[in-house]
């Protein structure tokens, strides 16, 4: 089973289409989970496309835009977290035995923001739209 992405920050994903009219804006909420709806496919000459659903519908997205919102830190999965908060907790940790005051605070507000994505996550497991 795969995991799902979980939204971070806010931001928007606009579905391009052929004609101007079917071009579509899906806007997605800090929170949200995004999770795969099926195997991915290749569009001659556009690339692969990936069929992906959340709570209130269901889309295809470039699998090369997928990565992009991945790699800016716009989606993350919930292992990649969970490894977040353990190397935060050391930084705050060792801010402590450093005495950086500075260091604690900027490491501690970050904890709360990742405390705050996992708890959300594991008390709101939605099921997604089909």
């Amino acid at each position: 089973m795969t995991q799902p992405l979980i939204v971070t920050q806010p931001f928007d994903h606009i579905q391009h289409a052929a004609y101007s009219k079917l071009k579509q804006t899906l806007t997605f909420k800090k929170y949200d989970t995004i999770m795969l709806n099926g195997s991915p496919h290749y569009l001659d000459p556009v690339g692969w496309y990936i069929p992906l659903a959340s709570s209130t519908n269901t889309f295809h997205m470039a699998s090369d835009k997928l990565e992009e919102y991945y790699l800016s830190g716009y989606v993350t999965t919930y292992d990649d977290l969970v490894l977040q908060k353990n190397y935060i907790e050391y930084k705050i940790n060792r801010s402590l035995d450093l005495h950086a005051k500075e260091d604690f605070t900027h490491y501690t507000e970050q904890l709360k923001d990742v405390d705050q994505l996992l708890t959300h996550y594991k008390e709101n497991r939605n099921p997604v739209a089909q």
